[in-house]
């Protein structure tokens, strides 16, 4: 957890920096062992951030590196987005990525592309 919260402090920090927020930060702190709602591709997660923030996801950015994480946002209605740095280059090799998803180099390419978008 010392390791977790020191990467998203200087994460948050970069970013506001940048003149930008994060309003929250979530994650599934279990193991498979666990069987928990929130592990991915179960939608506990998902359901969650949409219950904090009083929103639908339908079409909200879901950006990850796994065929766990694009078809935990499906399942929720949020637009996919696989960044191929990480596990993402053999998450596109091994297929089976939902059909709508969006494929981008990394997470600077991704976001450059939300930006112009919006």
């Amino acid at each position: 957890m010392a390791t977790f919260n020191a990467i998203n402090d200087k994460m948050m920090e970069l970013v506001f920096r940048q003149g930008g927020r994060i309003d929250a930060l979530f994650f599934c702190p279990h193991t498979v062992a666990a069987q928990c709602a929130c592990r991915k591709p179960r939608t506990g997660m998902f359901e969650e951030i949409a219950a904090r923030f009083h929103t639908d996801l339908k079409g909200v950015p879901a950006i990850g590196d796994s065929l766990k994480d694009l078809q935990a946002a499906e399942a929720v209605g949020a637009q996919p987005i696989l960044v191929l740095t990480g596990k993402g280059m053999k998450t596109q090799e091994d297929g089976g990525t939902p059909r709508k998803t969006l494929v981008f180099d990394d997470l600077g390419e991704a976001s450059r592309h939300l930006i112009s978008h919006t």
